[in-house]
């Protein structure tokens, strides 16, 4: 009974790369035979979505042989009225009194509610004593683990307003065998629960906004319990940055080519250019350079080029700076420690002049 378990898709009608993110768990869930494809809220990034997407969606839900369990979350908790369809083999986990059952497994949820902390304490007691703890019981739950000391940033773009929050220790007493959580975008994250077991946010499967760095991931539960990370081949964000540094014998634009080299193909780059160069050396002005860095990048997805270099050749030719740059050399110092001094010579140079 493998359970597949991600959240925060965020579905619109126009972001195709969320739409092939969902194709993909869909395409695990198949290869690994799972019972339940479980998305811990925020499937679409606005309730009014879920009636334009639905029918969309109803055909990618029914491709599979096993149960898909939707959780409501913060974004799209009003788009689940009664009644709506969306497949056979889907269920809404809107009644934290009503769990769905998969073969073994009671899949529990806490769809999003503005809960202060006194009534999200007293809903998990009252939880407790629902479960039967003869059972293999999961929980779904979307909201803030207050344990886990991220910033607002980690949820996506939630601002600062806090969703459900909770602490591990709102958990004890529950017999589950994990926690299986949403609303947490930047990566795969897991704490140990007060009695066993796990709470884990799987990250957002497909990045929702430009804070949500590196290759995005989903969680398997296999049928003896355990969690692991399953890596996905959809679109995210990489935050390449090149220090040029005006004596150094690599060339600032080979750094780059072996960064590209090595990026994930449905990388976005957030690609900043910064510190100083040697225009002459180069053979390119500083206008030039950014013309070759954007040729060089083209077959990639450069979401933003940040531009914080500067040519600082006339400097390098400065005879009263050749003077401080070899007396530094003579000094017994690291060869940090010289760069630093360097850098901080290019920029009182470059106050005065």
């Amino acid at each position: 009974m493998p359970v597949l378990h991600t959240a925060d898709l965020h579905l619109t009608e126009k972001d195709e790369d969320r739409w092939s993110a969902l194709d993909e768990l869909i395409s695990l869930a198949r290869q690994h035979n799972v019972s339940a494809l479980v998305i811990c809220g925020d499937l679409f990034d606005h309730d009014t979505e879920a009636e334009k997407l639905r029918g969309r969606l109803r055909a990618s839900f029914g491709s599979g042989d096993f149960q898909t369990i939707i959780l409501p979350g913060n974004h799209d908790y009003k788009a689940y009225r009664s009644g709506l369809y969306f497949g056979d083999k889907v269920s809404i986990l809107d009644n934290w009194e009503e769990p769905v059952e998969v073969g073994e497994m009671v899949i529990w949820g806490l769809p999003f509610e503005r809960l202060s902390t006194e009534k999200m304490v007293s809903r998990l007691k009252d939880l407790s004593t629902r479960m039967n703890p003869e059972r293999i019981n999961y929980l779904l739950f979307h909201g803030e683990l207050l344990d886990a000391y991220f910033s607002p940033e980690d949820m996506g773009d939630e601002g600062e307003q806090r969703y459900m929050p909770a602490k591990l220790s709102y958990f004890a007493d529950l017999p589950v065998r994990h926690v299986l959580a949403g609303h947490f975008h930047s990566r795969y994250a897991a704490w140990n629960l007060p009695d066993g077991g796990l709470f884990i946010y799987p990250g957002s499967p497909a990045a929702v906004t430009r804070r949500e760095m590196g290759i995005r991931k989903a969680n398997l539960v296999s049928p003896d319990g355990k969690a692991s990370e399953l890596t996905l081949n959809t679109a995210h964000y990489e935050n390449l940055v090149i220090n040029l540094d005006p004596f150094s014998e690599t060339a600032p634009l080979d750094q780059l080519d072996q960064m590209l080299q090595d990026l994930h193909p449905r990388a976005r780059i957030i690609l900043s250019i910064c510190g100083f160069f040697n225009g002459a050396a180069l053979g390119l002005s500083e206008s030039e350079l950014v013309e070759v860095v954007r040729s060089r990048t083209e077959n990639h997805v450069v979401d933003q080029l940040i531009i914080e270099f500067n040519d600082v050749q006339h400097i390098l030719e400065d005879d009263l700076f050749k003077q401080f740059r070899k007396k530094l050399s003579d000094k017994d110092y690291t060869r940090v420690q010289k760069d630093k001094a360097e850098k901080m010579l290019i920029n009182a140079f470059r106050g005065v002049k």
